[in-house]
């Protein structure tokens, strides 16, 4: 999964066709199959290893269409946020899902990753002056809190097995995912086929040291193993970056964000259908009060439209 918001185009079309629901879902199931051939890859190459490969063929698909277009990479200030996008938004929350899937379902990923838009929320409330906590948004919290203390029981939140451990590494990623959405809003200036390849080049840069650390004695693996990893690269990061810029520019960032609630149920659905996984009652439940959450945090009081319809 990458990022949910697009740096440079922030323009919206006055009118939602039926093309932009085909692509929205199209988009949904580019980005909610990355949990199912994630975990199809780390269960027989090293994570880090995933994680490089991903991001070396999104950097060169990336770079490749950045020149195509005769453009080249941006200059300035700018490679502040730049390098805080790469960062945040796919080094370290790819590197936190490969870790974490090599134990934890996709089912259950895809779950635990509905966390973000109430992450985003909640860091933008934090540290901008672009929202404030209010009834909707502390009901919403509350209820995505009380989704995830189903989904691990309460013996396990506060446990430091393998296990949970690892299901903390994919909120995190949730948790990093919603500060690359903070930061992605100061970049300005700049094309998206430049952001787009800059930030791809940097976070394979970024991932390289881990990578060298990391055990590469056997790389040996099934054909079905290499064909997801290289789907990850290819479908979710390349050509998943570029159906987001495109659907910003025809719809709009409002209308984008309701890819927040069609990815964890259909990352949920590929779990069961291709790898066969069995999400435990608990697990639905979860999801349902997760997203529930996610809706209510996205509400504003009447006061706050009614001020905000008076200053248009």
């Amino acid at each position: 999964m990458t990022q949910m918001t697009d740096p440079v185009a922030q323009s919206a079309s006055a009118n939602v066709g039926m093309g932009d629901y085909v692509l929205l879902v199209l988009l949904a199931t580019i980005l909610a199959s990355n949990f199912a051939m994630t975990k199809v890859s780390v269960q027989a190459l090293p994570p880090m290893f995933v994680v490089s490969v991903r991001l070396a063929i999104a950097s060169t698909i990336l770079v490749g269409v950045m020149l195509a277009a005769r453009m080249w990479f941006p200059t300035g200030p700018i490679w502040a946020a730049i390098i805080g996008s790469a960062f945040f938004g796919h080094t370290l929350p790819f590197t936190l899902l490969a870790w974490g899937q090599t134990r934890v379902d996709a089912g259950l990923a895809a779950i635990l990753m509905a966390t973000m838009p109430l992450f985003t929320l909640l860091l933008a409330q934090l540290f901008t002056n672009d929202e404030r906590p209010n009834r909707y948004s502390v009901l919403g919290f509350s209820l995505a809190l009380i989704g995830v203390i189903v989904l691990f029981g309460p013996s396990r939140l506060i446990s430091l097995a393998d296990q949970s451990l690892r299901q903390y590494a994919v909120m995190l990623a949730a948790m990093s995912y919603g500060a690359n959405a903070i930061i992605t809003k100061g970049l300005t200036g700049i094309k998206w086929q430049q952001s787009t390849a800059s930030f791809m080049l940097v976070a394979f840069l970024m991932s390289l040291p881990l990578l060298l650390l990391s055990d590469l004695s056997d790389l040996s693996a099934p054909t079905h193993v290499w064909m997801a990893t290289l789907y990850t690269g290819i479908m979710p990061t390349s050509v998943g970056a570029i159906l987001i810029v495109l659907v910003v520019r025809r719809a709009g960032a409002s209308f984008l964000s309701q890819i927040n609630f069609l990815v964890p149920v259909f990352g949920t659905v590929f779990a069961i259908l291709f790898l066969g996984e069995q999400l435990p009652p608990n697990a639905v439940i979860a999801l349902a009060v997760i997203l529930t959450g996610v809706a209510i945090a996205r509400r504003r009081p009447k006061r706050a439209l009614i001020s905000i319809n008076k200053g248009v």
